[in-house]
C-alpha cells in the first residue's frame, strides 16, 4: 500500500519550528482554525521539480497536503505531460489560508523577517543536486522566489518558471502562460520511468476533464478514503448559506464523501 508516511528528519524538525505566531497574530487575515499546511510530494531528495503554490483551501486543510483540490488536480495534470508522477514536491507561499486575494498587505506579511527566513531555509532545504526545475504558481509564489537567494542559480540558466495560478480567472491568459511554460520546461526534465511526456499544448478554452489528474495516494497520509483527490470534495461554509450554531460560520468546511468509493 502507498501512502506519505510524513515528513522525515530534518523536515519534521524544521516544520515545528515555522513561525505559526506570525501568523496567529493576523487572525483577520488567515484561516486559522484548521491549522497549517506544509507540503506535498518528496522529501527524500528524490524531486526534479519544486513547486511553489499559493495557500491551502478546504480540501488541502482536510487532507493536510497541499495542493489537493481543483487547483492542485490541474497541476498534477501538467506534472502528467511533463512525464511526472512522484518526482516532484509543493510547498505554498503561505501555511495557512489566506481571507481574500495575495495583496500589499499579504506581500508586507511575507516580508517580515522570520516568515521569510523560515521560508528560505525551507527552500534551501528543497534544493538539492537533482533538482531540474523551480516552478511558481501564481503571485504570492512568484513574490516567495523573487525573495529567495537561492533562486537565482535556476533563472540563469532558465529553469526557473512563473506561470499564472491554476485558478485564476482568465482562461485564455493562464492556459496560455501554461503552454509556453510546458514547451520551455518539457525537454530540460527526466521523465519519471514507466510515464510518457504528452508536451501538446492546452485548449485556451478552458480545462478539460482529461486535463487534470488525481491526487496520487503515496501524496496522502495513511487511512485517506480512495475518492480523495478527486473531484472537489470540501466547501467552505459561509455565513448564510447553512444554519450553524456552533462552530463559527467562518471555521465550516462541509466534506462530500463519493459513495462506495472509500
Amino acid at each position: 500500500m502507498l501512502w506519505d508516511p510524513g515528513p522525515p528528519p530534518p523536515f519534521s524538525s524544521l516544520f515545528e519550528s515555522a513561525p505559526l505566531a506570525s501568523y496567529q497574530a493576523l487572525p483577520a487575515k488567515f484561516r486559522l482554525e484548521w491549522g497549517p499546511v506544509y507540503y506535498r510530494g518528496r522529501l527524500d531528495g528524490s524531486a526534479k521539480v519544486l513547486i511553489v503554490g499559493q495557500d491551502p483551501s478546504a480540501d488541502e486543510n482536510l487532507a493536510r497536503r497541499a495542493m489537493v483540490g481543483t487547483a492542485g488536480q490541474r497541476v498534477q495534470g501538467f506534472l502528467r505531460k511533463l512525464g511526472l508522477d512522484r518526482s516532484y514536491v509543493i510547498v505554498n507561499a503561505s501555511l495557512y489560508s489566506i481571507y481574500g486575494q495575495f495583496d500589499a498587505e499579504m506581500a508586507g506579511f511575507m516580508d517580515q523577517a522570520a516568515v521569510r527566513a523560515w521560508r528560505n531555509q525551507l527552500l534551501d532545504q528543497l534544493k538539492h543536486p537533482g533538482l531540474q526545475a523551480v516552478i511558481g504558481f501564481g503571485k504570492a509564489a512568484a513574490k516567495v522566489l523573487d525573495d529567495w537567494p537561492g533562486a537565482a542559480s535556476f533563472k540563469a540558466v532558465q529553469r526557473l518558471f512563473q506561470p499564472q495560478h491554476p485558478t485564476a480567472r482568465a482562461p485564455n491568459a493562464l492556459l496560455k502562460s501554461w503552454n509556453q511554460t510546458l514547451a520551455a520546461l518539457a525537454p530540460l526534465l527526466n521523465p519519471d520511468p514507466g510515464v510518457a511526456p504528452d508536451p501538446s499544448p492546452y485548449e485556451l478554452t478552458g480545462f478539460r476533464d482529461q486535463d487534470l489528474a488525481r491526487i496520487p495516494a503515496l501524496d496522502l497520509p495513511f487511512g485517506m478514503p480512495a475518492w480523495l483527490g478527486r473531484g472537489d470534495m470540501a466547501t467552505r461554509v459561509i455565513k448564510g448559506q447553512a444554519k450553524l450554531k456552533a462552530p463559527a460560520a467562518n471555521a465550516s468546511i462541509l466534506w462530500t464523501a463519493q459513495a462506495d468509493q472509500g
